[in-house]
């Protein structure tokens, strides 16, 4: 059985990701930050009851400048991995510490990782935003950061070809964060989105399952979730 290393794989996109895999019939491996301990046990339990000794957890900050992959993980031969991990905080140019955190967490994390599983790679899927090509204002580390993840993948869609496919997925507007409350932002993206409707992370999780399984003679390819946002004009 395949196995799949989802990185923030506790809530919200990245668990629906892991669902989407895990139903898809692979063994998951899934990382979480410290703080989202809880959630990680209740999403591997809730796979383990679904089909047994099919899910494990793996505690790593990726704030912290080094990341070193258990052995047990590399012992597990994971054949696809989704980048996913990412932090949203708002930044300047003059935040060093925004800018340190953002690499940290987005690239060099994501590096250690790729390194260390290689071997046994077959599919790579990052996950950006549809910001890391039309920046939104206020998040300049976590736009380029994020440009800098896409741009890693696509680099290695060359080097490490044939053995590794390595695709891109660009979410836009999915659920908004729980306690958001500027409503007229809400209402003003909403209708700057053709499909008229915000996504869901189900739909967020089809489109890496297709990309991470199925779509054996595509790499190299960036791919926007978005509802049509990023054909228009958006902010």
């Amino acid at each position: 059985m395949k196995a799949a290393l989802v990185t923030g794989a506790a809530a919200r996109g990245g668990a629906a990701i892991a669902r989407e895999l895990h139903r898809r019939g692979l063994t998951l491996l899934l990382h979480h930050s410290p703080r989202s301990a809880v959630q990680a046990r209740a999403l591997a339990g809730e796979l383990n009851a679904s089909r047994p000794a099919s899910a494990a957890t793996w505690c790593a900050d990726f704030n912290e400048p080094v990341v070193r992959v258990p052995v047990w993980i590399v012992d597990a031969a994971v054949e696809v991995c989704v980048c996913n991990a990412s932090v949203w905080e708002a930044s300047t140019l003059a935040d060093c510490d925004r800018a340190t955190a953002d690499w940290n967490v987005h690239v060099a994390s994501h590096a250690a990782v790729l390194t260390a599983l290689k071997a046994s790679l077959r599919s790579i899927v990052t996950i950006t935003d549809v910001h890391a090509d039309r920046p939104a204002r206020g998040h300049l580390w976590y736009t380029t950061t994020k440009a800098a993840l896409q741009a890693m993948t696509m680099a290695l869609a060359v080097d490490w070809s044939p053995q590794v496919r390595c695709n891109v997925v660009q979410p836009g507007t999915l659920p908004w964060p729980q306690g958001w409350s500027d409503r007229d932002r809400q209402a003003s993206v909403l209708r700057g989105i053709p499909l008229g409707r915000e996504g869901s992370f189900e739909e967020l999780a089809a489109t890496v399952g297709w990309l991470a399984l199925d779509a054996h003679y595509v790499t190299g390819q960036i791919l926007a979730v978005d509802g049509g946002r990023s054909r228009v004009l958006c902010d």
